[in-house]
């Protein structure tokens, strides 16, 4: 992003005089609106090198586990996607308390503030994943929870994971790199549990949650254009 002290130093300014009080009113609303506008701008930025940052280091500890040395090149390529950093934290949650912790503090915030990203669908998914039916209780809400988690963090930057999340053309299809890193994600949780299931299953079973999240998305997304329309 470039430096925005320049447009700063124009924000103080003083306003230019207009014959007309009430438009000079509004003038001055409009540069207190871009003014704010750009202080948000330039703090999401000093998150998002944050979340970079947790995540190189989050990957450095994870690949560092023999188990995990597998799935280099699936977060590799995941990571070349341009999704948000928060995202494949997300992703990687369920099985790497660390990343864990950093979503949980995340979503925390994002409460704190007001924001409300959550959606159901997701589970109702799960709910209805008839391999999953001989889980214990307990594991599934983990899941459900993950699924949420991914979902709410996927909230946060609608436009991005729209535009990373799917494969170019006239059919979007989630890309099928972070669905395998997913499942693989998922297998290796249930494993820790002694549960195992087919990766073909787990894999479907992903691709449909993802679905849903970008759905949410886009209905969302089709309603604020909506809305800015009228």
């Amino acid at each position: 992003m470039a430096d925005g002290s320049n447009d700063f130093e124009l924000f103080k300014a003083p306003a230019a005089q207009e014959k007309d009080e009430k438009s000079d009113e509004k003038f001055r609303e409009e540069m207190r609106r871009a003014q704010t506008a750009m202080q948000q701008a330039q703090k999401d930025e000093g998150k998002a090198k944050g979340f970079d940052f947790a995540l190189a280091s989050i990957i450095v500890r994870f690949l560092s586990q023999p188990q995990n040395t597998d799935l280099f090149l699936l977060i590799s390529r995941v990571v070349a996607l341009n999704l948000p950093s928060e995202f494949v934290i997300a992703v990687l949650s369920l099985d790497d308390e660390k990343a864990r912790q950093v979503v949980v503090g995340l979503l925390a915030e994002g409460k704190k503030s007001g924001e409300s990203h959550h959606d159901s669908h997701s589970a109702l998914v799960i709910r209805h994943e008839a391999n999953f039916q001989t889980l214990s209780p307990e594991l599934k809400k983990e899941i459900e929870s993950w699924a949420a988690d991914m979902a709410s963090v996927a909230g946060r930057t609608p436009e991005r994971i729209l535009e990373s999340a799917l494969l170019p053309g006239l059919e979007r299809k989630i890309s099928p790199v972070l669905v395998q890193l997913a499942a693989f994600i998922l297998r290796n949780f249930l494993a820790k549990h002694q549960v195992t299931m087919e990766y073909a299953d787990l894999r479907d079973f992903m691709e449909r949650i993802f679905l849903e999240i970008i759905k949410t998305l886009a209905s969302k997304q089709a309603k604020r254009i909506g809305n800015r329309s009228e």
